[in-house]
Formats: structure tokens, sequence, C-alpha cells
């Protein structure tokens, strides 16, 4: 049996397009579509910055950043200012089409801009920049990032940094959406590189830029309950440089701190990226060596030795050298020590170094055989290696 249906009741689709019409002519509906479409920002921005404040290291911040640009357009140039809380030179990240450039901007500019935000905080265009301070205040070269937006960067103590965003690669200005993403992250970012930087000072010496004892002692521990762990096996180093105070007596402590900078900057050079090296206090230093037997651990020692004894420091119109004496040790969970007490045979080896002339290393061994043991390694003719006896 056939079933006829009625005539359709066509009110409900009239009365959808009626309201579609009002709304339309009312622009209700373009501004729910701008809702719509902030609202998918500020979700993509909440997700970014989750991922940003759950960094620790600068580099890697600026990675995530560079990530986060990438995905929504290429500036020709790209260059973070940032100043260190404890003062010294401004540190810079520069980028061209977003790959990591061999380039600084010059530190007069810095300066300047510097000096406009801190009279206005907001984020400027580079045409608004340089109408407030003037065509004479960008030569040549600032003008060759062919700059577009200029960000500052503040945190708690005021403006520590600047953000410099060159044109888009593709020729286009940067649109409102982009410039208000920009501006947000900006603000995130300030605050987590200045985290960044006051848990850097937290674990550094300020004097040499090196890390503190107290980081030393926790990254020992650290590699001894790896040890344990895995079965692996880390050295450790103590360095004095010998007759300091000798060498700043005569000289002045200022020609001291200068080669202790040096000194530090060498010793860095001399070892690993992964390698702890600190300032252990005074004109003391301490490195840890990690994944090292003893033959490598005497290998390090022996190249620090030797790159300090080459070393020259130009000082009010002097040359300034000075020499290291160093006592090493490994480290081995099996031995169930703590890092304070392999510290103190590694320092015992360095007594040794000492008493034996000085400018050497010498590498501790438990038990009799470190007694009877005694070797030599290649170095200079004060230098050398020799194992120090077990105990005092």
């Amino acid at each position: 049996m056939e079933e006829h249906s009625g005539p359709k009741d066509t009110r409900g689709t009239a009365g959808a397009l009626d309201l579609y019409k009002a709304l339309a002519e009312s622009g209700t509906w373009e501004s729910l579509e701008a809702l719509r479409r902030e609202n998918r920002e500020l979700e993509s921005l909440v997700n970014d910055v989750s991922g940003l404040l759950g960094l620790s290291g600068i580099p890697e911040m600026m990675e995530f950043v560079i990530s986060r640009f990438l995905d929504r357009f290429i500036p020709v140039f790209l260059a973070f200012l940032i100043e260190p809380p404890r003062g010294g030179r401004v540190r810079q990240y520069c980028y061209r089409s977003l790959h990591p450039a061999d380039e600084e901007v010059p530190i007069r500019y810095y300066r300047a801009l510097k000096r406009l935000f801190l009279e206005d905080s907001r984020s400027r265009t580079f045409e608004e920049a340089r109408q407030a301070l003037g065509d004479s205040a960008f030569d040549r070269d600032f003008l060759s990032y062919e700059p577009e937006l200029i960000l500052p960067m503040r945190g708690i103590g005021g403006l520590y940094g600047i953000i410099l965003l060159g044109r888009k690669i593709a020729g286009a200005e940067y649109t409102l959406p982009e410039r208000m993403y920009v501006d947000r992250l900006s603000r995130f970012l300030s605050v987590a590189i200045q985290n960044g930087l006051h848990h850097e000072s937290s674990i550094t010496d300020p004097k040499t830029g090196l890390f503190n004892h107290d980081y030393f002692m926790r990254r020992a521990e650290d590699e001894l309950a790896r040890s344990a762990r895995h079965g692996s096996r880390a050295g450790m180093i103590l360095a004095d440089v010998d007759h300091f105070k000798r060498f700043n007596d005569r000289y002045g402590h200022l020609a001291g701190d200068e080669v202790l900078q040096v000194l530090s900057r060498v010793m860095k050079a001399a070892t690993r990226s992964e390698d702890t090296v600190a300032r252990f206090g005074g004109e003391e230093f301490s490195v840890l060596i990690v994944e090292c037997d003893e033959a490598h651990l005497a290998e390090v020692a022996e190249r620090i030795r030797a790159a300090v004894e080459g070393m020259r420091v130009p000082y009010k119109g002097e040359v300034l050298s000075v020499t290291v004496s160093l006592g090493a040790r490994l480290l081995d969970a099996r031995e169930r020590r703590g890092a304070r007490d392999l510290l103190d045979d590694a320092d015992r080896a360095l007594y040794a170094s000492k008493a034996a002339g000085r400018n050497r290393v010498t590498i501790y061994r438990p038990g009799l055989l470190g007694r009877a043991s005694m070797r030599r390694l290649p170095g200079g003719a004060a230098g050398g290696s020799a194992a120090a006896p077990a105990g005092p």
C-alpha cells in the first residue's frame, strides 16, 4: 500500500535563511567568524606557550620559537638581543631565513632601541622607531637587516632584551594576526628566558662564567648514581694555579682576575661539552669528565695542564702566564663512597703534585697498588703525571 506524504513545510528553511540574512546584514555573522578565528589563534598560542615554558635552556627556547615561526612565516632576518642580569656582553642569537647566522647587530643599535623602549615599552614597527629616534640613528648596516618589527623583552626588573624581526621573505607585510601572535609569544618568551637566565646565574660563578661548586657537587653525585645503575665510570679533576698569591702581589688582583677568566676559557676548550668545568673557589677549579677510564682521565688532565702552561695573557703592556697543578680521581660507585670523599682523594693527589714541584698531574689510585705505582705522562720539563698513594 503506497503512502503519500503531504506538502513539505518550508517555513523552517525560510526562517533559517531569513535569520542568516539578518545576521549577515547586521555584521553579527562576520563578528562571529572573527571570534572563531581569534579563538583558534589563542588555542594555538596556549599550546605554544605550554611547550615554551617547559624548556629551561635558552638555546632550546630559541629553537622552539624558530619552529613556531616557521609554521607561519619566514623573515629575512631575526635577532634576539639579550642582556644578562649580571651585566656584561649582550648575548645575540641571529638568524637568516630562520637558519643560525654568524653575525651580530652592532651594540649601539641595541642601546638606542633600549632607551626608546624604556620611555615607552610597546612594540613598534621599524618606521615608528625611526621616526622616534631620527634617520641618523640607523646606518646602512642596520638597514641591511630589512627591519620591520621591533619588540621589547621585559621581565622582573624591567627591560633586558630586544627582538628584531626583518620583513617576510614572501614580501607581504605582516598581517594583524601575525603581529598579534608575535607580540603575545614574545611576552611569554621574555618571562621564560629571564627565568632561564636567573637559573643560570644561580649555578654559575659570576667572575668566570663557569659552574659553581654547589652545581659541580650535584653533578658529581648524579654521575655516581648513574654509575651505580649502568656501570659507567667518570673522573674528577682538581686544578690549582701555582703561586697565585705571589702572582697577585706582583701584578695586582685585576690582573689575576683577567688571568682566571682566560684560564676558564682555556679549560672549557680542553674538555667536551658534556663535561662540567667549575670554579671550586679562589684560584682552584674542578672538572667532571663523564664516560672515561683512567687513561682518558689522565689525558684530559694533561691536556689542561699543557694548555694553561702555553697560555699567554696580554695585560697593560705585559704578557702574563701561569701554570697549574692537578690531581685526578676516577669515580666508581662500586667503592660505595660519596662525591665529597672522592673529591678529598682528588685533593690529596693535587697536593702530591704541589709537593712534587708543581705544574704536573697526579692520579689518585686507592689501595696498595696506588702506593707502589708511579707513572709519568708526556709533559713539559716540569710537567708530568704520577699516581698518588691512597690515604693522607
